[in-house]
């Protein structure tokens, strides 16, 4: 899957629409206030990756958050949280990025957050991982990355990753996919990708960083969700993790 086509998948207008929507109508999540309210420094400043139309960093201003970055790879996306951000009077900084090569300084950030699992949306391994060395890189000594992933290796995702292997195995994939636990469906906007990870993948990954595992929990274990968070989103996994302080 090409960069490229993620994201003029995120450039679309009624995806736009849809995210922001929800930054509107749905807010943060339950579990999102949890982890991020109960693990993040909310005096530190914070780097929102993947920020879409602004629900998570709008949510955690509300929080307290008072020095939140956030930004996307999509100029269409940040264009629609800062209208938002005018509308509702919020002193978020948006911007246009990109999280495999970030242009902010080392050590810059207390915290980052890529919520909804969007450095899942990265295609290819070593670009998720360079994306994971770009965080780590910007953040102090000390400093807390928190995102979510779905998890390849959950009961009810079996049958599904079991058939999937058949067809890696003979070599009958979907073409577009690059890499075994890639996914492309399609919604009302056209085609989606994302990178379903085993638990073990991302602990790799996070190791290869530089990062310390501090926490991880499905979803479904940190909080019960309303109606509307369940309808926007599926079950995922959250991880926190820790850049050291030597």
């Amino acid at each position: 899957m090409d960069s490229g086509e993620v994201k003029e998948y995120f450039e679309k207008p009624e995806v736009v629409a849809d995210y922001a929507r929800a930054a509107e109508e749905v807010g943060l999540w339950e579990s999102e206030r949890i982890v991020f309210a109960g693990r993040l420094n909310p005096s530190g400043a914070l780097l929102e990756l993947g920020c879409g139309a602004g629900r998570i960093a709008f949510g955690l201003e509300k929080l307290g958050f008072g020095n939140i970055v956030a930004g996307d790879i999509s100029a269409s996306m940040v264009g629609a949280a800062r209208a938002l951000a005018v509308k509702n009077g919020s002193k978020v900084r948006f911007r246009t990025l990109d999280a495999v090569k970030l242009d902010f300084g080392d050590a810059s950030f207390e915290s980052a957050v890529f919520g909804f699992n969007g450095l899942m949306q990265i295609p290819l391994r070593k670009n998720r991982r360079a994306a994971m060395k770009e965080v780590f890189r910007v953040l102090v000594p000390g400093g807390k990355f928190a995102f979510t992933t779905h998890d390849r290796n959950a009961e009810r995702n079996s049958q599904y990753w079991e058939m999937e292997a058949r067809r890696w195995a003979h070599s009958v994939q979907y073409k577009k996919l690059d890499e075994f636990g890639d996914i492309v469906y399609d919604s009302h906007a056209g085609s989606v990708f994302i990178h379903s990870p085993s638990v073990a993948e991302v602990e790799e990954d996070l190791a290869i960083a530089g990062f310390e595992l501090e926490f991880c929990s499905r979803r479904s274990q940190i909080a019960e969700e309303n109606a509307a968070v369940c309808e926007f989103s599926d079950e995922c996994i959250f991880w926190v993790a820790n850049k050291p302080s030597a």
